[in-house]
């Protein structure tokens, strides 16, 4: 029998923790409530509903929820975790579903899908937001990543999946963090269809600025593990950039006499930038390389 562990992230959700925690109780051998600086009766609801609870001094956002998530986990030795929200949109008798392949060793990571199931109706600009970041998570996994919903916060991990997860980003963008990283140690992903309640949607989360701060993620997530290519391919647009305002202006001044001031300075800044960013690249792939190398990562 595997030992299991569902996990819930909670910020200010007194209305709602202690009936998720009910609910959650039967499906699983612990229930942890990540009790995320909130100031209202969260984490004294939650212990009283029969959880384990772990307080954060202060708010730290998402992925220092999941930091702790994944940390007691593997601190103490669980075989599995499901972690699904605490507001209300996940339906905890759900989550034999969504442990399933994790239980019968299918998949390392679960992943419950709001858009496996055409019946689930998601708000549309959730949907295209949603759409946008999935397709860049695919596009930066570099070796085919063909998730449908990379923004889902109901998922189940398996051990391997529990030890391997290093969470670095504190805000959403842990989500994608997660799943990139889980491919880049060979971990297996599956998705299985889920309902959700946008009735109970109590998110404070702009979708705008939600959205930029994965889109920044993946970024960060790019550059650290492929320095070569973010900063090479940007340079090198810069440095063909210049060539063009520099071929400009040299015609223009070989037909008028004058050199244009403003686009012969960009020229140079783009022509300076270009380099700088190309050698940034060729530094930060080494220093990564040798780091590799050392630690056998």
């Amino acid at each position: 029998m595997m030992k299991t562990l569902a996990a819930i992230p909670a910020w200010n959700q007194e209305m709602r923790v202690a009936s998720i925690v009910h609910l959650t109780k039967g499906h699983v051998d612990a229930v942890l409530v990540i009790n995320d600086g909130s100031n209202d009766r969260t984490a004294k609801l939650a212990e009283m509903a029969g959880a384990i609870v772990l307080n954060h001094d202060v708010n730290k956002g998402y992925g220092g929820a999941l930091k702790s998530c994944f940390h007691y986990a593997k601190e103490n030795g669980y075989d599995a975790m499901v972690i699904l929200d605490s507001d209300g949109q996940h339906d905890p008798d759900q989550i034999p579903a969504v442990f399933r392949p994790v239980i019968d060793q299918s998949a390392d990571i679960s992943i419950g899908s709001r858009f496996l199931d055409s019946d689930v109706d998601v708000p549309r600009y959730r949907k295209v937001g949603i759409g946008v970041i999935t397709k860049l998570t695919n596009t930066a996994s570099g070796n085919g990543l063909a998730i449908k919903d990379s923004q889902s916060g109901f998922r189940a991990y398996s051990k391997r999946a529990i030890e391997a997860i290093e969470i670095f980003e504190n805000d959403m963008g842990a989500s994608v963090e997660i799943l990139l990283q889980a491919n880049k140690h060979g971990l297996k992903i599956a998705e299985v269809p889920i309902s959700i309640n946008y009735d109970e949607d109590s998110s404070s989360q702009n979708p705008v600025g939600h959205g930029l701060r994965v889109v920044g993620s993946i970024v960060r997530y790019m550059e650290f593990e492929h320095p070569l290519l973010v900063f090479g391919v940007t340079g090198f647009i810069m440095v063909c950039v210049s060539s063009i305002l520099g071929a400009w202006s040299y015609y223009n001044y070989d037909q008028s006499g004058f050199l244009p001031f403003g686009p012969t300075i960009l020229a140079l800044l783009f022509m300076i930038s270009g380099m700088l960013m190309g050698i940034t690249g060729l530094i930060l792939h080494a220093v990564i390389s040798a780091n590799h190398r050392l630690w056998g990562r």
